[in-house]
């Protein structure tokens, strides 16, 4: 994972397009794992609301303390697993994400990304709104959950463009 520090000096220094490239077509953002979550070999344990909705603002408003996960690098059409096993493409090791939790797809003829829960105990959310079975295509801004762990979905480009802005608020979400 890197820093929203690290990324922005590198923001400063690299184009749109270069910035892209050493990233992917997008991030996934969230705060640092806390200690007490930590828990690959643990039981699932189940998700709250209140953990959820907690971890959603505290992704608004505290930006500068966030981090960004490191992923594959993506080939024109890409799944991602996440989970806690250790042979996912992004590990999350924390009790309330399953083994095998949810998948990201990657078209990128569509520029287009979508998220599936694979059955996981606590589910995945978009924007706080459970995704079921069903698959969803992402949007710039996105807040996904998986089980209480969340990750802002944000295009390379907009990263780049806050970052070098400065900006540390006004990065909600698009879909509505």
């Amino acid at each position: 994972m890197l820093s929203v520090q690290e990324l922005r000096s590198l923001a400063a220094t690299l184009p749109s397009t270069t910035f892209k490239q050493q990233l992917g077509p997008f991030a996934l953002v969230q705060r640092p794992p806390s200690e007490s979550a930590s828990a690959v070999l643990a039981p699932t344990r189940m998700a709250t609301s209140e953990e959820i909705q907690q971890g959603m603002l505290s992704l608004l408003f505290e930006f500068e303390q966030l981090r960004v996960a490191t992923l594959p690098p993506l080939a024109a059409t890409d799944r991602l697993r996440i989970g806690r096993r250790m042979d996912c493409d992004l590990v999350i090791d924390d009790a309330s994400v399953s083994k095998m939790h949810a998948e990201l797809r990657w078209d990128a003829s569509q520029q287009r990304c979508t998220v599936q829960d694979l059955g996981s105990t606590n589910g995945t959310f978009l924007n706080a709104q459970t995704l079921g079975g069903r698959e969803a295509t992402l949007r710039d801004g996105d807040i996904l959950s998986f089980g209480n762990v969340q990750f802002w979905y944000l295009l390379a480009e907009t990263l780049h463009e806050r970052l070098r802005a400065g900006e540390a608020t006004g990065m909600g979400s698009r879909s509505g």
